[in-house]
């Protein structure tokens, strides 16, 4: 036990969470390291920055041993596989270890780390933050309680699109993070199940993961009463984040990372624990679970008492997570099997690059990048190695266990390395934020690919270059598009750049122009339409009648590999589309089909551009809901840390509304009348029809899937991504229109934390 004056504090491992969480915490709390160990001296620079002034005063190094005798007490946020050998090593020291979740990746190491720190009598507590949680303590006492009565169900599902900063590509690899969304996201949510519940014997396990980590999961257990229950987790889409949890006398449905109680039964809404009842919950913020953490270890470490997350309570969700990975049975995607079926023959083989070739795929975090990887890697022998700009973005990617490296775009040595030894590039990244970036970065890439003499760069353009489009047939001899708008000037000066290397140095590229791609996972044509109809009222003009140049992804993947291997692409320019465009009415028509929602209405185009006033329009969203600035702002990285560094330096009064306002209820409101923006809007009032002659006489380019045919496994995906979320939206929808004095079934909805997974 060390006093509160003479605690010294050593942090291993100074990754995202410690810079970001924290280092933060630690701050608020009055605590300042003296020690700080990584293996990478720019991450330990990148926390001395994050700690100020004080920062610079820390020992710093590679391996703590080296500073056994500077600290009484250490941070621990290595890769989890780590967690174990540096623990126990620190424990032998008779250094108090905080340990970043989960305690280990084996039970068996969880239990010899418990046992260690209790023999050599220091404290080991775990970053379990939710169970500093209001509502995780209220849920405890309505179970200890006997309010439900005997349990009979629980069902879990909790998951959001993961694209969380992280310093290195640990979480991508199962040597170092020990699993996927399981291991994760589930050390959490098991840790909750079990010490509500009890003990979980695993019935059934199935992920997504075929020779990586998963990213979705789906979890059959049985309580020790017989009872039964579902644990579904996801990196890839939005769940709605609770437990239901049913009993013989009751029921309550509560979230698992935010003070809010969903739904109950008249008992377990009325229940109260330390005077707050499931309809008085107050909020906590993410960061105040963090500080309240580290406030525990604190207190521990100087006075002896029990923390309140023991290492002892981070052996069950371990065992069940361990016991469910050996039972792991692959899980299917809902829509696989329909897009092989819908596909129609055109009686040519599949195109393909010879098998055991080399691709590197830049953007392969995105949706047509990640997609052509899994194509590539998975069905057709090849050889993947993905760039990508953030590994966090990468998760997805990830399952099937394809090389990934990070890589800036204007780096041109980090182009270098991800280019040698590559047969094939497929350039698929564009930053929309940055003219520089993608300009600089293609240039760099031109000059990697022609030094290491690749077989074929292949440039992932866009038949927007063509917009404002004309109606009729469109082709590559259409005039240019508008270079008044930012991503069509960017876009063609792109492919000038490429057909200049083509003439003068030489290189084999060619250019591939996707219309509007849409299947599983497309932000753009897929994903944001689903929410646009599930959140509001889609608006388009007139009848609906403008043309939509649809191409389902897997014809669009089988474009990109003709154009990566046919001697007469070289050179020239491709659009790529499906076989016939649809009406935007259909298109709309037939997702509203699949999500079970409102079909579009039609506005005459006058009406839309009279209430749709570019400027003006934005100022009067931003004028309704200002937290929408917020979150675009947030969506930067450096804007992220610089807000997070504002709002931890404004005084105690100020913070706590600032956070209510911003950091509360940021969600969409059910109800909007989504109207097409001016450039939009001329998207959608056009009739021009792309033409796949030239593809298919120098390429032979024959796309498998009408709109009809793209539509079944779109469909089955819809239903999988949306449907949890749709039955949420529409439950808030039903409650957000009764009248205030009226009960709202059950329904109790308060403001909460952010992500705290």
């Amino acid at each position: 036990m060390a006093s509160e004056e003479n605690l010294r504090l050593a942090i291993i491992g100074c990754g995202a969470v410690v810079e970001n969480h924290l280092v933060p915490a630690l701050k608020r709390i009055g605590r300042t390291p003296s020690v700080l160990i990584d293996v990478a001296p720019e991450r330990i620079e990148i926390v001395t920055r994050k700690i100020g002034a004080k920062g610079k005063t820390a020992l710093k190094g590679r391996d703590w041993t080296a500073f056994r005798d500077e600290f009484d007490a250490a941070i621990v946020a290595v890769p989890n596989a780590l967690h174990a050998p540096i623990g126990l090593d620190l424990i032998a020291a008779g250094k108090h270890v905080f340990m970043e979740k989960p305690l280990a990746t084996k039970a068996e190491d969880c239990r010899r780390l418990a046992q260690a720190a209790d023999d050599n009598k220091v404290v080991l507590s775990i970053g379990l933050l939710r169970r500093h949680l209001r509502i995780a303590r209220w849920t405890k006492a309505l179970l200890e309680q006997g309010t439900l009565g005997e349990i009979k169900s629980f069902d879990v599902r909790e998951g959001y699109v993961f694209n969380r900063e992280v310093g290195t590509d640990a979480l991508l690899r199962p040597d170092l993070f020990g699993g996927g969304v399981l291991m994760d996201t589930g050390a959490h949510t098991i840790d909750l199940v079990t010490w509500w519940l009890g003990d979980l014997d695993v019935v059934s396990y199935k992920d997504d993961g075929d020779g990586g980590v998963e990213a979705d999961c789906v979890l059959e257990g049985r309580l020790a009463n017989g009872a039964t229950g579902r644990i579904e987790l996801t990196r890839t889409r939005r769940l709605r984040s609770t437990i239901l949890i049913t009993g013989t006398q009751g029921f309550v449905e509560v979230h698992l990372y935010r003070n809010e109680v969903f739904a109950g039964s008249d008992n377990a809404l009325a229940f109260v624990h330390d005077g707050v009842s499931g309809t008085s919950m107050e909020p906590q913020f993410f960061p105040d679970l963090f500080d309240a953490e580290l406030r525990d270890f604190k207190l521990a470490c100087e006075t002896g008492t029990r923390p309140i997350v023991t290492g002892w309570d981070g052996v069950s969700s371990v065992d069940v997570i361990e016991r469910a990975y050996k039972v792991r049975q692959p899980l299917k995607s809902a829509w696989a099997d329909k897009a092989a079926s819908a596909a129609k023959s055109t009686g040519a083989a599949r195109p393909s690059l010879p098998a055991g070739s080399r691709a590197l795929i830049t953007g392969a975090s995105g949706f047509i990048g990640g997609r052509l990887a899994e194509i590539l890697g998975e069905e057709r022998g090849v050889k993947v190695r993905g760039l990508v700009r953030q590994f966090g973005h990468a998760t997805r990617l990830a399952r099937f266990g394809p090389e990934i490296v990070a890589a800036d775009l204007t780096n041109a040595e980090q182009f270098h390395k991800a280019v040698e030894g590559v047969d094939y590039v497929f350039h698929c990244a564009h930053d929309m934020r940055s003219r520089t970036q993608n300009m600089q970065g293609l240039k760099n890439l031109i000059d990697a690919c022609v030094r290491h003499k690749v077989k074929r760069l292949v440039y992932v353009s866009t038949f927007s270059v063509y917009e404002p489009f004309p109606d009729g047939r469109l082709s590559e001899r259409t005039r240019d598009g508008d270079r008044n708008w930012a991503y069509v000037r960017d876009k063609l000066d792109m492919e000038d750049l490429v057909l200049k290397a083509v003439r003068e140095q030489s290189l084999p590229a060619s250019i591939v122009q996707p219309t509007i791609v849409y299947g599983p996972f497309s932000k753009p044509w897929t994903n944001a339409p689903a929410e646009d109809l599930v959140y509001g009222t889609v608006v388009l003009p007139d009848r609906g009648q403008g043309l939509c140049n649809a191409v389902y992804v897997d014809d669009l993947v089988d474009g990109l590999v003709l154009a990566a291997s046919h001697p007469a692409a070289i050179g020239e320019r491709f659009i790529i589309s499906g076989p016939e465009p649809v009406a935007w009415g259909d298109f709309f028509g037939s997702f509203a089909d699949a999500l079970g929602t409102a079909p579009p209405q039609f506005w005459p185009k006058a009406q839309i551009e009279q209430s749709n006033q570019g400027l003006l329009r934005e100022i009067k969203r931003v004028a309704k809901n200002p937290k929408r600035v917020v979150q675009l702002v947030l969506r930067w990285p450096p804007a992220r840390r610089a807000l997070q560094a504002g709002l931890d330096s404004l005084p105690e009064q100020l913070k706590g509304p600032v956070m209510k306002r911003y950091f509360t209820a940021g969600e969409r409101r059910p109800g909007e009348t989504i109207l097409p923006d001016p450039q939009k809007l001329r998207l959608y009032s056009a009739k021009a029809q792309v033409d796949n002659e030239k593809a298919h006489r120098l390429l032979g380019y024959q796309p498998r899937y009408d709109f009809a045919a793209g539509m079944e496994p779109t469909g089955r995906y819809l239903e999988w991504a949306y449907g949890d979320l749709s039955g949420t939206i529409a439950a808030k929808a039903k409650a957000l229109s009764q009248p205030p004095s009226q009960p709202k079934d059950k329904m109790v909805g308060h403001a909460g934390a952010l992500n705290a997974g």
